[in-house]
């Protein structure tokens, strides 16, 4: 079964997690992508414990082949070649690999393509059909464009932090890596949108990401300029300004989400907890008086469920269809039936070692027509010279050789 990117080439300049997670995901979708790192140092995540080898997985490492699980779970689907982009010799092979690329993506800071002697200009005359991707902290230009950025500082300056917490406590970040994972996902509908222009036009793209533009763009779905001006608290926790009931409730053995946003739904509610009398109540009858009255809607979830089990909760709430769940801990995460079925649980794999018995998470779009998978391992690093060098490039086992000894790849 051929997937959907087959016979597009990326040339894989990235490190960390914002451009890795570009490339693994059109890999995932049948992309080749060539991963091109530093002799002898590579992604610099493959330094981070901890590593998995032949000895299992450590939090030190053990011996040459171990790879850090960072880098293991970020390239998976990739190959990797060994090359020194700041030779004259190592530019010119970047070059032929431009030459048979599709897409170069690469997550520098700004203006170090251009002086490595490939801005997109450059990248052009090489190639005109290229479509070159960079992301970046806070994008190519303006005032912060200098600036070093990570998914903290991200999430900081893009006001996630400022509506992510409780009223009374500090911006605090989510969980998740989302200051580097948002702009991946634009990074990649933005490539995917060139490369289906270039099937019209013929023409490459340049594609420029800020992290902080797209992280701010997440943040804008409410009117937070109007929730300023009314005094609004900006970090409501768990709770929605507009809707009631809507947070995580504690339940006897644990959390319940519930979430309320239509007089139906509330309607639903009032039934579940067995309260007709609230159906009728002037304060909830609608949104806007549930979301004024939303300290009294709270105390009623509370004392509703102070003598109920999860269990006991979820059962009442779902026969009525109201939208709830309950909050599992990672480790049940980590066995969800749900996930499971879906393939979304899956084992990661070292290049040489094999099968490591550490989770991770599976490719999450499903296709019917074709195949979109992390069906490979990620690549040891520069291990596939000889493929990419020797059979891509031509090149022979004595300059391959030569150039290895030199420190050029």
């Amino acid at each position: 079964m051929k997937s959907h990117l087959e016979g597009v080439r990326v040339i894989d300049l990235t490190a960390y997690l914002s451009g890795p997670f570009v490339s693994m995901n059109l890999a995932a979708m049948g992309a080749e992508v060539i991963k091109i790192e530093r002799p002898k140092v590579g992604d610099p995540c493959r330094w981070n414990p901890p590593f998995a080898g032949h000895e299992g997985v450590n939090y030190q490492s053990k011996s040459d082949i171990d790879v850090s699980l960072l880098y293991l779970k970020r390239n998976r689907g990739k190959k990797s070649v060994s090359l020194n982009m700041r030779d004259e010799r190592g530019k010119k092979i970047l070059e032929r690999l431009i030459e048979i690329g599709d897409v170069v993506l690469e997550n520098f800071a700004p203006g170090s393509m251009a002086r490595l002697g490939f801005d997109y200009e450059r990248l052009k005359e090489i190639n005109p059909k290229i479509i070159y991707c960079s992301i970046s902290g806070y994008g190519q230009d303006g005032p912060y464009r200098e600036r070093t950025a990570f998914d903290l500082t991200i999430q900081g300056t893009s006001g996630i932090m400022g509506v992510t917490g409780f009223p009374d406590g500090p911006p605090t970040r989510c969980g998740a890596w989302i200051g580097d994972m948002i702009p991946a996902m634009y990074g990649l509908s933005g490539i995917l949108a060139a490369l289906y222009s270039r099937e019209k036009t013929g023409k490459g793209e340049r594609i420029d990401i800020s992290m902080q533009d797209a992280c701010f763009s997440m943040i804008m779905d409410e009117a937070l300029d109007l929730h300023l001006e009314r005094g609004i608290p900006m970090r409501t926790g768990n709770r929605n300004p507009r809707l009631a009931p809507w947070n995580a409730y504690p339940a006897k053995d644990g959390y319940v989400i519930i979430c309320v946003a239509t007089n139906d739904q509330w309607e639903a509610f009032t039934a579940a907890l067995g309260r007709e009398d609230l159906k009728e109540d002037p304060r909830f009858k609608i949104q806007e008086g549930r979301s004024k009255n939303s300290d009294e809607v709270e105390k009623i979830v509370l004392q509703w469920l102070k003598d109920l089990t999860v269990r006991e909760a979820l059962k009442r709430l779902r026969e009525k269809r109201v939208a709830c769940d309950s909050v599992p801990e990672i480790s049940q995460i980590l066995e969800d039936p749900q996930l499971k079925f879906r393939g979304m649980i899956q084992e990661l794999s070292h290049p040489k070692s094999g099968p490591t018995g550490i989770k991770t998470a599976g490719f999450p779009i499903h296709f019917t027509e074709c195949q979109a998978e992390f069906s490979e391992p990620a690549p040891y690093p520069g291990g596939h010279n000889k493929e990419v060098y020797g059979e891509l490039l031509g090149m022979s086992e004595e300059e391959m050789l030569k150039l290895t000894e030199e420190g050029i790849i």
